[in-house]
């Protein structure tokens, strides 16, 4: 009987990576945004919180890898993969009628991913 435990790790960990990551990529590819709020620097928040949560899936989906150097690494990699999908967002957002591509939005991504990992014991 095949092992098991490498599938239930990928659904327990790393679809809600994958789907999260979709989702982003959904709203990303609207011509407006639906919500943001009406305070200084809102649509920066958004992206701040929206980081934190990918930045804390990948961090818990490496930790949890059956992968001795993801482990061990979990954090950089967390951290650097949310902030790269963060820049393709923005240059997906390039090709979006109606959305911008701000330098400031990948730093909030950046900033994000690094704060959400933070929530994961090492």
């Amino acid at each position: 009987m095949p092992d098991k435990s490498g599938y239930i790790r990928f659904l327990k960990f790393w679809l809600p990576v994958y789907l999260y990551a979709g989702l982003i990529f959904i709203y990303s590819a609207q011509s407006s945004v639906a919500f943001v709020p009406e305070i200084l620097y809102g649509d920066k928040l958004l992206h701040f919180v929206e980081y934190a949560i990918l930045g804390y899936l990948i961090a818990r989906a490496a930790k949890n890898s059956s992968s001795l150097k993801l482990k061990a690494h979990f954090r950089i990699f967390a951290v650097s993969l949310a902030s790269l999908y963060g820049l393709s967002d923005e240059f997906h957002q390039y090709f979006v009628p109606g959305r911008e591509v701000e330098i400031l939005d990948a730093l909030a991504d950046a900033a994000g991913a690094v704060f959400g990992q933070m929530f994961l014991r090492a």
